[in-house]
């Protein structure tokens, strides 16, 4: 009985060295799995916060091109002046926006004649596509990152 007892001492005494190996390594994969994802995660999320802050900076530039006053071209001398340049056909360049978070965006405008018409006078449609793009350069997948806003205007007058 006593050798019986001996016997079940050792079988009970620890893990083995190569347990311990082999589950300290299941350990580590499991660890750098871990960590990958949330490195992904948080890029992520840094991509849709500069997305949303891009958001907010053209949400202040469409409602200023929603406030310009769409009435006939420059070239009705009764109007002359009446007309904002920023919604004649062309591409423009706004005055750079700072969000609320401080990150400061480019702003560039296209503005787009929908009607056959090549004279501004007789437009009466337009596209306009605004562009935002971070001033400061971004790594990764987030130096791409243009946060675009299309609207469409039409003369009622």
């Amino acid at each position: 009985m006593n050798a019986l007892a001996k016997k079940q001492n050792n079988s009970n005494s620890g893990f083995t060295i190569p347990e311990v190996i082999v589950a300290a390594t299941i350990l580590i994969i499991l660890c750098v799995g871990t960590l990958q994802t949330f490195s992904v995660a948080t890029n992520i999320n840094r991509g849709n916060n500069l997305r949303m802050q891009a958001l907010s900076v053209l949400q202040q530039e469409v409602e200023y091109y929603r406030s310009l006053k769409f009435i006939p071209g420059l070239e009705d001398p009764m109007l002359m002046g009446h007309r904002p340049e920023e919604l004649k056909a062309g591409t423009w360049a706004r005055p750079q926006r700072t969000s609320a978070d401080g990150r400061v965006f480019n702003i560039s405008v296209k503005v787009t004649n929908l009607t056959p018409s090549t004279q501004e006078h007789l437009v009466r449609y337009k596209r306009i596509e605004i562009t935002a793009t971070p001033a400061t350069a971004e790594s990764g997948w987030l130096a791409n990152l243009n946060t675009k806003v299309t609207l469409e205007r039409v003369r009622s007058n």
